[in-house]
């Protein structure tokens, strides 16, 4: 059981706390907190394979030479519910609609994609990036 000692004076700006020293348990907060984490790690970790597997099937269907995946998908600690999917692509300029598309049908998620061979720094997009291929 997580407990934390109320501080008199602690400039939040919510009223004033109580001075006795009472402690609260903070248990069912951190309980949900650390569910809430687990749920968005399995759902990104659920996601980021489905997403490569889509790039994977583009790659000769619309001449896709590279892909990426940038954003919050590549990282745990930014990865947030609601968050769309961020891919970068290149060789296909001309489909970019049609990537989006395909990730948006396997996803359910809204999506951005960059279109490297269009991006004035491209290596600026996939430095941080999940080099798919």
């Amino acid at each position: 059981m997580a407990l934390v000692k109320a501080v008199s004076g602690s400039g939040c700006g919510h009223g004033s706390v109580p001075e006795d020293g009472r402690r609260y348990d903070t248990s069912i907060l951190d309980r949900a907190l650390r569910t809430r984490r687990w749920r968005l790690a399995g759902e990104q970790a659920e996601l980021r394979p489905r997403v490569e597997r889509v790039l994977l099937a583009l790659r000769d269907r619309l001449g896709v030479r590279r892909a990426y995946i940038v954003g919050s998908l590549r990282s745990p600690d930014r990865w947030r519910e609601g968050a769309d999917v961020d891919v970068a692509v290149g060789g296909c300029s001309h489909a970019v609609l049609d990537v989006m598309k395909a990730i948006e049908d396997a996803t359910g998620r809204a999506v951005d994609v960059i279109d490297l061979d269009r991006h004035p720094l491209p290596e600026s997009v996939t430095r941080f990036g999940i080099k798919v291929y």
